[in-house]
């Protein structure tokens, strides 16, 4: 959710993008962005109630240890007979990003917007410049082992951020004279990981870390936002704090910001949100 906060300050500093590229969640704020001209309000205001939990098993009280016990079994066995924890709240999630994109095609948006996403078949990326918007963001935000793969013709897709975190490429090809990345990964935690299912989500950021890392050298500018706590995957009570902490990430670069985006290219950056 630090993309929310970084768009927010860019946009007061008096910078727009041309163009956006998103991966994950950042889809959704990108699709969001592009589509909906209340989406700060709107992603501010997003019901998360939703989205799976994440098991607490090392909760002090004994009945909350139980009850995420529970919640640890209900999602185990999800994983085993289903396409995971998520998976039944779908409809939900779509209803959502329905709400936030306003049921539109991502070629309608007020900026150039791609979407990617993973197809869990070949292992490639797939990009989406057009088409429905709930389609393209339901599939970049797909977490494997969490809510099931996008059927899209011959595809078969899943989260984005599986095979490419950083889409610099997509967004030099359009053009654009400055390119600004986001990279919300986290390089330091506080907190050892709860259960299996943080080691889980904790592998794959970590290798996604990586490999953005090798990505954003393409950039022109790398924001990354500093939370001051550890945030897990799912872990949306941080939410206000890490669109802060995103704000705080563009006020920290202000002046690289001035440096580079002279007024030839002032309106020309694109904002790619991992």
């Amino acid at each position: 959710m630090a993309h929310v906060g970084v768009l927010k300050a860019l946009n007061h500093l008096g910078y727009y993008p041309d163009a956006i590229a998103g991966v994950s969640i950042g889809a959704l704020i990108a699709a969001t962005y592009s589509l909906n001209t209340d989406w700060y309000r709107d992603l501010v205001a997003m019901d998360v109630s939703g989205f799976p939990v994440v098991p607490d098993l090392r909760a002090p009280d004994m009945l909350d240890r139980i009850r995420n016990f529970a919640i640890a079994g209900r999602e185990l066995r999800a994983l085993a007979f289903g396409w995971g924890a998520g998976e039944h709240t779908v409809d939900w999630g779509r209803s959502v990003i329905r709400e936030l994109t306003l049921g539109k095609d991502l070629e309608s948006g007020r900026v150039r917007t791609h979407i990617t996403a993973t197809d869990i078949l070949t292992g490639e990326r797939v990009v989406k410049t057009r088409g429905n918007a709930v389609d393209a963001v339901y599939a970049s935000s797909a977490l494997a082992g969490i809510l099931p793969p996008f059927k899209d013709g011959p595809h078969l897709l899943i989260d984005g951020g599986y095979s490419d975190s950083s889409p610099v490429d997509l967004v030099r090809e359009a053009g654009v004279d400055c390119v600004i990345t986001i990279d919300p990964g986290q390089r330091q935690v506080d907190q050892s990981p709860k259960n299996g299912l943080d080691v889980f989500f904790r592998s794959i950021e970590m290798t996604h870390n990586a490999f953005s890392r090798s990505r954003d050298k393409e950039a022109d500018l790398v924001l990354r936002p500093d939370y001051g706590v550890s945030v897990g995957v799912l872990d949306f009570a941080h939410k206000r704090r890490c669109i802060a902490a995103g704000v705080a990430a563009v006020r920290r670069a202000a002046p690289r910001l001035e440096t580079l985006l002279t007024p030839v290219c002032k309106n020309r950056q694109v904002v790619s949100a991992q």
